[in-house]
């Protein structure tokens, strides 16, 4: 971090600085406590420094300098205050019910982007096998849907179809560990390949393929409702987990490829916080979409199936679309309250 460079610069500001370089590099844990105190006292100093500056008509280079010293010390003595009042779970329950929905919400543009891929092509898909079956072997790996066709002639006339989901209920919970397992490697996978935006198109194109064709296949044994109501009973969490992923590694491709003002590197470093927001909140929803995935989506009635995928839907929307807000109200307020100084 480069140092303010003016002359007249107050000493206060200087040792300012100094902490503040030493405490980013090494954590506050490098301060004593003394040291500690006298940051936020020089905090609240740089604070009032600003408005003087500002009033004196003082460079304006020097009063983006201060400015900054500023923003750094409040987002250090911030995070420390809250740590020091919360513990592990406080903490981890603050961070997935504030932090990562609001990083999904800021977000919404790769996400939407993504998601229309991803159902965009699944429609299509759908609609095209629904008028011809043969279209089926073009669209998707020919192995799978002989498969899919051989399960399907092999249920007989008023039989729910069960497709893979052939395990007994003592069988469900080493199934549900491996499915967890298998999904969360899946969307670290399209993470990964999301840094090579050609290669996460491809992947979630040959995706979305998938999923229409599927559907497309069943409707002509009419089995379309059995399968949909199969897969969206874990799906509703576990497809959109996937996307989300995807999105962190745009996210780091973003700051690569269009970084602003900012360097590469510091662009890299901004948007790996966020990146990793989103991939966080992937793992929780794998988990519980794994849970539906091992002990529900084979075991229960269509109607039940149906009924989780509506209740997961509108939790998960719940989730995304009012976690945080209380908290980003609250800060609002608090930047625009006057202070006493």
């Amino acid at each position: 971090m480069a140092r303010i460079k003016d002359k007249g610069l107050e000493p206060e500001l200087k040792q300012l600085e100094i902490l503040l370089e030493r405490s980013s590099r090494y954590g506050l844990a490098a301060l004593s406590d003394k040291e500690l105190f006298q940051m936020a006292r020089l905090y609240r100093f740089a604070a009032t420094r600003v408005s003087q500056y500002e009033t004196e008509g003082r460079s304006l280079q020097l009063i983006n300098s201060v400015r900054s010293l500023t923003a750094r010390a409040h987002g250090l003595l911030a995070a420390r205050g809250v740590a020091a009042r919360e513990g592990l779970l406080q903490r981890i329950g603050r961070f997935y019910l504030h932090v990562v929905p609001t990083a999904i919400r800021s977000e919404w543009k790769l996400i939407t982007a993504s998601f229309v891929l991803l159902y965009g092509l699944a429609a299509i898909a759908w609609i095209a096998v629904a008028r011809d079956l043969d279209t089926a072997w073009a669209l998707f790996d020919p192995n799978v849907i002989a498969s899919e066709i051989d399960q399907l002639q092999k249920t007989a006339p008023g039989e729910p179809f069960r497709g893979n989901f052939t395990f007994g209920l003592d069988a469900s919970a080493p199934t549900s560990g491996l499915i967890m397992a298998h999904n969360m490697f899946v969307g670290v996978m399209f993470f990964a390949a999301a840094l090579v935006p050609p290669v996460y198109v491809y992947v979630l194109a040959t995706n979305g393929l998938m999923l229409g064709t599927y559907i497309g296949v069943a409707g002509h044994y009419d089995q379309a409702g059995a399968i949909s109501s199969i897969l969206w009973c874990h799906g509703t969490l576990e497809l959109q987990a996937i996307v989300i992923a995807g999105a962190a590694g745009l996210v780091l491709v973003r700051a690569w490829v269009a970084p602003g003002a900012w360097s590469r590197r510091h662009a890299l470093r901004l948007e790996g916080a966020k990146s990793w927001r989103l991939l966080a909140a992937m793992f929780p929803m794998l988990f519980f979409a794994g849970l539906i995935e091992g002990f529900v989506s084979p075991h229960v009635s269509h109607p039940t199936r149906v009924a989780v995928a509506i209740a997961s839907g509108v939790i998960l929307i719940a989730w995304i679309g009012l976690g945080g807000r209380g908290a980003t109200r609250r800060n609002a307020a608090a930047r625009t309250a006057p202070t006493v100084q």
